[in-house]
């Protein structure tokens, strides 16, 4: 049975695979709230993925999670670059995992913030009082 890896697709993301064939594998999750890419992996290279990270583990769906952001980030960059969704992805993102070796030490320390803009949320905090329409 194979596993999955999930790419959540924020706009810049999605951005970045505008026009190309990934844009329509883009999946609505959480009721449309979130879209993301969905990576088949097998299972022997779902398990070298496990054994890479500490806390890394396989849910009932099958999905690989609780791996480090950096690597997801990694994950997504060669999705760009090969323009596939295929397990290549996976193995070319395990190959380059050295790289990225310091970014998921400091993970464990503390999380990034998110580089998202939230300056609409920054303005309505101004005035929480909202008058009806």
């Amino acid at each position: 049975m194979a596993k999955f890896f999930g790419v959540v697709i924020d706009e810049t993301r999605l951005k970045a695979i505008k026009g190309t064939p990934l844009e329509e594998k883009v999946e609505p999750i959480f009721g449309g709230a979130l879209k993301r890419l969905v990576l088949e992996v097998p299972d022997d290279l779902g398990q070298k993925v496990i054994d890479q990270f500490t806390k890394a583990r396989f849910d009932a769906r099958g999905f690989i999670e609780e791996t480090p952001a950096a690597f997801k980030r990694l994950v997504f960059k060669k999705i760009v670059e090969m323009k596939s969704l295929g397990p290549e992805v996976m193995e070319a993102a395990l190959a380059e995992l050295p790289s990225i070796k310091d970014d998921i030490a400091k993970e464990d320390k503390e999380l990034p913030v998110p580089d998202i803009d939230i300056s609409d949320v920054l303005e309505l905090q101004k005035n929480p009082v909202q008058k009806p329409a």
